[in-house]
């Protein structure tokens, strides 16, 4: 491909992060970082059009002994939808088809489960707008196996009406795809939701989303999320790594404890891609244990290990 124009290398991670904030702000801050971490590890190369493979490919075993295989993997998605942009419109000949980011997922991932809900619920006062807040973002995780960036985007009008049945529903926004999609949740998260909306609607604020920081009178921030439940899970010493995503994977594996298929959590997390529910399967070590119980040779009592040894020695008496 020849290359039709030559631009600055800063100059085109600016105009990419403004195009990128565009469609999904949350990201904007991650490709930021990454991508000037890139720009100051090239120089003396200025232009977008020096770059080469051996450059991604140096970049990246640089991180190496700095930072783990995740966050490399995250980083190569971010340089390939980066040179994929300018590649489409002629800034670069360098084919991003040789970033080839490997998706690491960690075998020993925290995850919470509803004794852990149960746990961090009970530590919080519902009398307490903070408290109330902190209780109505754990169980809307729970219910929902929402991402944090679609329960912070919720806006009061995406609330649809209680229904007969006493369960409620909002639209959310997908920020991967763009689509939008219908979460539901149960009686008790949906009491937590009538009491805040009553004060939330009391508060003066030209921002539309549910959940409103009372003394910024602004939306939360992810950090502010995180930090919550950080501290909520040193107080009932759960003795686990979480995070809000901890509550997807929590939720993903209580509905396969539950019996459900890995075609309910696709339907219920909505994945566009099936094969991201498979993910899931290797997640409960106990589910594991109990599927893995079922096909192993196990013995009832020890006498029946002592027959089947003493057989095992008679066999091997007779052939010797």
């Amino acid at each position: 491909m020849k290359i039709q124009k030559s631009i600055e290398i800063q100059n085109a991670i600016y105009s990419y992060l403004e195009w990128k904030q565009t469609h999904t702000s949350a990201a904007y801050t991650c490709y930021k970082i990454r991508l000037e971490q890139f720009a100051e590890f090239i120089q003396p190369k200025t232009k977008l059009s020096e770059v080469n493979g051996d450059d991604i490919i140096a970049f990246h075993r640089s991180l190496e002994n700095h930072y783990s295989l995740n966050t490399i993997a995250y980083s190569a998605r971010v340089l390939k939808n980066f040179f994929w942009f300018w590649h489409g419109r002629g800034f670069t000949a360098f084919n991003p088809k040789e970033i080839i980011p490997i998706r690491f997922v960690s075998a020993d991932k925290d995850i919470v489960t509803r004794e852990d809900l149960e746990d961090m619920n009970s530590l919080l006062e519902l009398n307490n707008l903070p408290d109330l807040q902190k209780k109505l973002v754990l169980h809307l995780l729970w219910d929902t196996g929402m991402r944090l960036s679609e329960l912070l985007d919720i806006k009061i009008s995406d609330i649809n009406k209680q229904g007969s049945d006493g369960l409620r529903t909002a639209k959310v926004r997908t920020r991967k795809s763009m689509r939008y999609n219908l979460v539901i949740w149960g009686a008790d998260t949906n009491e937590l939701i009538n009491r805040y909306l009553g004060i939330r609607l009391c508060m003066e604020t030209d921002h539309q989303n549910l959940l409103i920081n009372p003394k910024t009178k602004k939306s939360f921030t992810p950090r502010s999320i995180q930090r919550w439940i950080t501290e909520l899970s040193d107080m009932a010493m759960l003795d686990k790594t979480i995070t809000p995503h901890s509550f997807r994977h929590g939720k993903a594996n209580y509905i396969l404890d539950q019996g459900g298929s890995v075609r309910d959590v696709s339907a219920l997390l909505r994945h566009v891609k099936p094969e991201s529910s498979f993910q899931y399967m290797q997640l409960s070590q106990k589910r594991y244990e109990d599927v893995a119980r079922k096909y192993l040779n196990t013995f009832k009592n020890t006498s029946e290990i002592s027959t089947y040894f003493e057989s095992d020695n008679q066999l091997k008496f007779q052939f010797s």
